[in-house]
């Protein structure tokens, strides 16, 4: 039923000065033929009006079609229409013109093209509609939906949109269905409400704009129960400022072009696991409260900048956030707060990572994760624990005064390039046990620096590899273990003590060089048992002369190492390296101190103080080595039941002969002393000579003698000759005590000549 030109027209008229928002800016006039017994058509009658003059829907529904075959374009107007349900499912709705099917403004009941195509474009702005079927149709126009109301279900599963779809500021009252849907342009459902629940899963969105916002929008929607975007392919997508109340879930998504999350709000989960993000993304400014899930997603990001990879920058997960096994390029995680757990679990980043400031106040997992270029953490607050096994960075990792609440965990970490926790507090126990420094080795600071970092517990760096490491005014509390760890270049450590049992644990470590400055402050012992030290200069600020009290050096190999730079040190100590002043942390020792055990200490000293030509040195450590020789061997004797008489006599004769040789001449090492024994001893002699009795001898007796002074005199010129072997006769023994010291003389005269030959030339070549 068209227009005529002769008929009367509907008497409807929309004045948009009546509406609020409404997009007709002038008064429109309804163009269709008023029906026979009313002022207006059939279109525009009242529900009950229609049905006392017997108007059916299929006659609203024919009349539409007919309307399509006029050339009139305004016959495919509706505006502010009351319509009742009208099915055009299995329909070709194709009219003689390209106009719009305008429906602005309209009530209608329900509308249901399934399996239908539509190639007019439809105007349904602001329209009124009770529920919107489009399941598996064909829509070739735009579909012009801004402001409309659907209020029970909205359905397009597997529906193809070849045109534009525009839906901002829709409310959706009912749940809304568009599985599978297609939208071949650009689609928008900015400020959209959704009441029930949504689902847009297995949706494929093209558009064909290369700007952000205008292939599928839902920025500054609202959905108020759960949102199922899974496997949806979208390409430029953006929910910027959307609000998820309930669980949004984009489980296996793929984000063909640039999307953005910025300023969303989940109120509940959000769920994006092995979701793919081909271009940038971002989430800066995002809000999830519940869990957020990323768990091997994708985030690929382009190659325009590095900076647009993607970004979390002052996002506030107040749940979990796990990122288990995810993929990144650059990722920009600045000033987020994660309030839970933080997963990144074997998680990849291909590109930098930005940090800094970043704020997780539950536990984090790095454990296996691969980071290839740096990574900024500067002034970022760790307050859970932090697990970090296996990790891999290759390239610089920066902890600037990051401080670490919880347990910091870093066991066989591989820092492939240099890293710096500088300033960092560590405020709970510090683990980097097998863990690899290896540096760049261009200067101290850019290798393994943890200078002025505070320790306020346990830290442990067993096993750890470093090419050099920065230990510059750390403040340390306990004990520091550095067992086995081993040092390729230098260590520069001066150290500060949190409290008074702090202790350096450097049990079989490997040190090539560096320096070690007790700071004047404090004094911290240094333990390097069976350790390998090379050329390490030691040093005090205090100025104490006791400055070795505070090393032990226990079947420590010396590489290189310099006594001769320690010689004042060393003397002052009397040459002891096996042991220092202890304080309560230094615990029991590593091996036990038996005297075969010290032995063996010195003699590695001796043998590196001969190998840097350093004499004095070594013949002190000689010295030391053979003095606990003798009590190892007393030792067996004693506590040896398993040896058998003959080996016991042998150790014996070994202990005298050391004994003799330590009392004589110090092993070949006390020149002052074998030469004053030998020069002296017949002093001692010649006094016994004159005393008369069993010693007396030619020389006379001192107690009745009228020249005591020329027989002390004569005694001590009988001693000499005696000892010398020269033997003049003229004075003899007479006592049979005289006769044994006489005797004695002449073989100690071999003996101490023989000792005091062998110091010289000991002092004159040098060596041991």
């Amino acid at each position: 039923m068209s227009s005529v030109p002769d008929a009367e027209t509907c008497s409807y008229r929309f004045d948009p000065s009546n509406e609020t928002d409404a997009y007709i800016e002038t008064t429109w006039e309804c163009p269709h033929e008023s029906h026979a017994e009313s002022d207006n058509c059939i279109f525009h009658m009242s529900r009950a009006e229609r049905r006392s003059l017997d108007v059916t829907d299929d006659d609203i529904v024919q009349t539409l079609r007919e309307n399509l075959t006029s050339q009139d374009p305004r016959s495919n107007e509706y505006v502010g229409a009351d319509l009742p349900t009208m099915s055009l499912t299995y329909q070709q709705i194709d009219g003689a013109t390209n106009h719009l099917l305008n429906f602005q403004h309209a009530d209608i009941a329900a509308l249901d093209v399934t399996h239908g195509h539509i190639a007019q474009g439809i105007n349904l702005r602001e329209a009124t509609i009770g529920s919107l079927k489009l399941d598996d149709a064909i829509l070739s126009g735009i579909l012009e939906a801004t402001a409309v109301t659907i209020t029970d279900e909205f359905s397009a599963n597997e529906t193809t949109f070849h045109e534009d779809v525009r839906f901002s500021q829709a409310q959706f009252h009912g749940r809304v269905d568009c599985d599978e849907a297609t939208f071949d342009e650009d689609t928008s459902f900015r400020d959209a409400s959704f009441t029930g629940e949504t689902s847009f899963r297995n949706i494929t969105a093209r558009g064909s704009s290369h700007e952000l916002d205008d292939h599928i929008s839902f920025a500054g929607a609202h959905f108020e129960s759960a949102a199922l975007f899974n496997r949806a392919a979208v390409e430029c997508a953006t929910f910027a400022d959307t609000q998820f109340d309930d669980d949004a879930t984009f489980t296996h998504a793929i984000f063909g072009d640039d999307t953005t999350f910025a300023t969303a709000e989940f109120r509940r989960s959000a769920t994006f696991n092995e979701a793919t993000f081909n271009e940038d993304a971002t989430f800066s400014d995002v809000t999830v409260d519940g869990r957020a899930n990323f768990r091997g997603t994708e985030f690929n990001g382009g190659a325009r900048t590095v900076e647009d990879d993607i970004a979390f920058d002052n996002a506030h997960f107040r749940g979990d956030a796990d990122f288990k096994l995810a993929r990144f390029r650059y990722a920009d995680f600045s000033e987020t707060t994660f309030d839970g757990r933080l997963n990144l679990d074997r998680a990849e980043f291909e590109a930098r990572v930005d940090c800094h400031d970043m704020h997780v106040l539950g536990d984090l997992c790095l454990d296996r994760a691969v980071f290839s270029d740096p990574v900024h953490a500067h002034d970022a607050t760790f307050e859970g624990s932090v697990g970090a096994f296996e990790t891999e960075f290759y390239g610089d990792a920066d902890f600037v005064n990051a401080t670490f609440g919880g347990p910091a965990t870093f066991d066989e970490v591989r820092f492939h390039e240099d890293v710096s926790f500088k300033r960092a507090t560590f405020k709970a126990e510090a683990s980097f046990v097998g863990a690899l420094f290896e540096g760049e080795a261009k200067s101290l600071e850019d290798n393994a620096t943890f200078e002025e970092a505070v320790f306020e517990t346990n830290a442990t760096f067993r096993e750890a590899t470093f090419t050099n490491l920065s230990l510059w005014d750390t403040r340390f509390a306990v004990e520091v273990d550095f067992t086995g760890a081993t040092v390729t270049g230098e260590v520069h450590i001066r150290l500060h003590a949190l409290d008074d049992d702090i202790y350096m644990n450097f049990v079989r470590a490997s040190i090539s060089g560096g320096q070690i400055v007790e700071p004047g402050d404090s004094n911290i012992p240094f333990d390097f048992t069976e350790a390998t030290v090379g050329n390490v200069q030691l040093g005090s600020e205090n100025g104490s002369g006791e400055l070795l009290d505070q090393f032990r050096f226990c079947r420590t190999d010396f590489d290189h190492f310099d006594f001769s730079d320690h010689h004042s040190y060393l003397e002052r100590n009397d040459w002891v390296l096996h042991e220092f002043s202890g304080n309560n942390a230094t615990g029991d020792f590593s091996v036990e101190m038996t005297p075969e055990v010290i032995e063996e200490t010195y003699r590695k000293a001796m043998t590196s103080a001969n190998d840097v030509g350093d004499t004095p040195a070594s013949r002190e450590f000689e010295y030391k080595r053979f003095h606990y020789n003798r009590r190892k061997n007393l030792s067996l004797i004693r506590d040896e039941y398993s040896l058998d008489a003959t080996t016991k006599a042998k150790k014996g004769a070994s202990v005298v002969l050391n004994r003799v040789m330590q009392f004589t001449c110090g092993y070949g090492n006390r020149l002052p002393r074998i030469a004053a024994l030998t020069f002296l001893l017949p002093l001692v002699y010649g006094i016994l000579y004159v005393l008369g009795g069993p010693l007396e001898t030619g020389a006379g007796v001192v107690w009745n003698a009228e020249d005591q002074l020329a027989v002390i005199g004569n005694g001590i010129y009988y001693s000499y000759i005696s000892f010398s072997t020269i033997g003049y006769g003229g004075i003899g023994p007479i006592g049979w005590g005289a006769k044994l010291l006489a005797a004695s003389q002449g073989m100690l005269n071999g003996l101490l000549f023989t000792l005091l030959t062998f110091t010289l030339f000991k002092r004159v070549l040098g060596g041991s």
